[in-house]
């Protein structure tokens, strides 16, 4: 990207370490817990309880991006990582699982990526031109959907090498990495700071959120959000559930589908910055979310591992198409004196759905319903999600 390529250089990389070391997270800790206890519920719920912290702090670390360096915050951040870390895998090392220490934990853990996740998205308006916005998605999106085909396959291994808990220690070790690479990033002028931190911040979320509100089409976005987030975790919490407790299927198996799955998250990838030049982000962001619905629904139609890591491509494909095109949309209507607070307060409404989604696919299971209850609910609501963002002002958006 010119000028700016090596800048962002830095950022991608460190995003790729930490993104390496969440596959082994995201792998471990249901493993582990449905090894130890066979509970769809409590593996649902640990992933539900890891969403939490979005709603609670997502407008603080809006704030934060907005009034201080974002490159120490988002140091700062993968440091406390390291820390929780530490403090979960002692949780997972007795041999007993305390589940109110360890959904304790994972709260804590999970608090870091809401308090930084504004700073990282915000910083990349600051190292890359503005005609290169989608394309700087396009490549942040390409590294995650790249990861989500070679880390099932290879977290998989490692998790059953040398166990959940052990796993733990390399997601841990990423924190590190990630935070030497991040000190490579250049020191921006520092904004001037209130002597009323308190007060500042208060004052910041009000208007962060005043802003969102008012924005339709940015606040209609983070609504259809709401939605296709309840809907997909629903059936994403409850994955390796489903593959190895409900069809029976050996983990590897499990991840071959996920990696399956990846495949179509990076075509979209490769090919998103095309798209969202070429087409009405209402267009794209509706339609995307429709036909990822529609294609949830095809779950349905057979339970061989193949079809399904197929059918989860088709998914991850429009899945990321939208992304993409919401991230891009967002970055160039918002000012960038208050991005790092509405990226917070559209993400903390979009996010307020995953825990309840979680859980309540998790109560399905434990109630004894069949999985393509869940399914089937899962793929109508994101259906529906698209027809009426369609129908908002959203939907006319160029």
């Amino acid at each position: 990207m010119e000028k700016t390529e090596p800048n962002f250089t830095y950022l991608w990389t460190s995003f790729l370490v930490s993104s390496i070391g969440d596959w082994l997270y995201r792998l471990a800790l249901p493993i582990i817990i449905l090894q130890r206890t066979g509970s769809a519920y409590h593996a649902a719920t640990v992933f539900g309880v890891s969403f939490i912290p979005w709603v609670l702090f997502s407008l603080i670390g809006g704030s934060l991006a907005d009034n201080y360096p974002k490159k120490k915050i988002l140091i700062l951040g993968n440091i406390f990582a390291v820390f929780a870390s530490v403090f979960l895998i002692g949780v997972l090392s007795f041999s007993q699982i305390d589940f109110k220490l360890l959904y304790f934990a994972v709260f804590i853990l999970a608090s870091v990526d809401p308090l930084i996740h504004p700073s990282f998205q915000s910083i990349i308006p600051e190292i890359v031109r503005k005609e290169q916005f989608a394309r700087a998605n396009a490549m942040i999106q390409t590294i995650d959907n790249t990861l989500s085909i070679m880390g099932p396959l290879a977290g998989g291994t490692i998790v059953m090498l040398l166990g959940g808990v052990n796993a733990l220690w390399i997601d841990m070790i990423s924190f590190i990495l990630a935070v030497g690479i991040l000190r490579l990033l250049p020191n921006k002028i520092k904004n001037e700071r209130s002597k009323h931190i308190i007060r500042k911040l208060w004052f910041d979320i009000v208007e962060g959120a005043q802003y969102s509100f008012h924005q339709r089409v940015i606040f209609s976005g983070s609504m259809m959000f709401l939605f296709t987030n309840f809907a997909l975790n629903m059936f994403e919490a409850n994955f390796i559930f489903y593959m190895t407790k409900t069809l029976n299927y050996p983990l590897v198996d499990a991840t071959i589908t996920m990696s399956i799955g990846g495949i179509g998250s990076l075509i979209a990838g490769a090919l998103g910055s095309k798209i969202v030049s070429r087409y009405k982000a209402g267009v794209l962001l509706s339609s995307s979310t429709i036909l990822a619905g529609i294609s949830t629904l095809l779950l349905l139609g057979n339970t061989n591992y193949l079809y399904i890591g197929v059918v989860l491509g088709l998914v991850s494909f429009f899945g990321t198409i939208n992304v993409i095109t919401y991230f891009t949309l967002r970055q160039r209507t918002v000012p960038k004196e208050i991005l790092g607070r509405v990226v917070s307060v559209t993400r903390m409404i979009s996010y307020a759905s995953i825990p309840v989604g979680s859980w309540f696919g998790g109560l399905l299971l434990g109630w004894g319903e069949p999985m393509f209850v869940v399914i089937m609910i899962a793929g109508v609501i994101r259906t529906l999600a698209g027809i009426i963002a369609r129908l908002t002002p959203l939907g006319k958006e160029i």
